[in-house]
């Protein structure tokens, strides 16, 4: 999965790293992305998770990527191209299994099961999700992993995928013959009840670019908005919203950190635009935090699935705000 510009990691050095490793198989959310994703892995299969949307089917073949087909509409769009191009780059239907509302409908998707025993159908995967993968033990999961099996032989042993970053943890039985590794390639936890069992991948540092000594009771204006209750030493962090730095009231309360000179240190107030304040007061050795150092927002000390709990969002959307301001340095091993 490198949809959403792989999680805001950058989808050509991402996929291009992961076709190295023999991935032969992308997902992406719209034909921009699969563009993107041709141009690094010319030989790879690509699918489109958006589907079809407004009349997009040539660019389908200017890419050679294929559609995940998630409605009857769609599908019968698709045909009427199909046909009168005679295209045959094949395409994925996407059927909901669960409860998740999106998707064909299990009564859709076996309707369209005759065709698959003829030549030139077109249908080269079968795609679902399970709805609480995290959840280890649980019907629902078994009911959906039950269902897929059952449509599979409907379509005449057509692979089928069933499991996420979640679904791969959660057993083999839900791996049938593709699997969608996500968020779990980028350091985030799939397994939100337990200790995450990923290794941390991505690392986010700023630049300290002022420090400043305020009194007791003297304010920071500019957005930060946050008065020194002690004499404070901060570290103005060349990073705000802009970036995609969460405005959060947890950075009021202390629950942002950032590693300074090896040592947590508080968020203190909110970012502006491209400013974030670092109460450095308490670092025994100010010299650790002089200006042009760098400070660590995300890393080994503090994962992004911690980062994301103090500014009460999720992994996911913290790394897919991360802006095109950020230098990106990637290293592969």
């Amino acid at each position: 999965m490198v949809k959403g510009n792989a999680y805001g990691c950058g989808i050509g050095p991402i996929t291009r790293a992961l076709a190295k490793t023999g991935c032969k198989t992308f997902f992406v959310s719209n034909i921009p992305e699969a563009k993107q994703v041709r141009a690094v892995a010319p030989n790879s299969t690509i699918y489109v998770l958006n589907g079809l949307y407004g009349q997009t089917e040539p660019a389908f073949v200017e890419v050679n990527a294929q559609p995940v087909i998630n409605s009857s509409i769609e599908m019968a769009a698709w045909d009427v191209f199909v046909r009168s191009h005679q295209w045959t780059g094949g395409c994925a239907l996407n059927v909901d299994t669960g409860a998740s509302r999106h998707g064909l409908s299990m009564e859709e998707a076996a309707a369209l099961a005759p065709r698959s025993h003829s030549l030139g159908h077109g249908i080269t995967l079968l795609i679902s999700r399970l709805d609480k993968a995290e959840k280890r033990a649980g019907s629902q999961n078994d009911r959906q992993i039950s269902r897929l099996h059952d449509l599979r032989r409907l379509f005449a042993g057509i692979p089928a995928s069933l499991a996420d970053s979640s679904g791969i943890l959660f057993g083999s039985k839900a791996h049938f013959d593709l699997v969608r590794a996500g968020a779990a390639l980028y350091g985030i936890n799939p397994t939100p009840d337990t200790a995450n069992p990923m290794l941390p991948v991505v690392e986010l540092r700023a630049r300290i670019v002022q420090v400043l000594s305020l009194a007791r009771g003297e304010t920071i204006t500019d957005n930060l908005g946050w008065t020194a209750k002690r004499r404070t030493r901060l570290g103005l962090v060349s990073i705000g919203y802009a970036d995609g730095y969460p405005r959060s009231e947890s950075a009021f309360a202390n629950k942002m950190q950032a590693i300074v000179g090896g040592r947590r240190c508080p968020v203190v107030g909110g970012p502006s635009m491209d400013l974030l304040p670092i109460d450095i007061t308490d670092l025994s050795d100010p010299t650790t935090a002089r200006v042009g150092q760098m400070a660590t927002l995300i890393g080994p000390e503090i994962g992004i699935d911690d980062f994301a709990t103090a500014a009460k969002s999720t992994g996911r959307e913290v790394l897919s705000r991360l802006g095109s301001r950020f230098h990106r340095i990637y290293y592969t091993f």
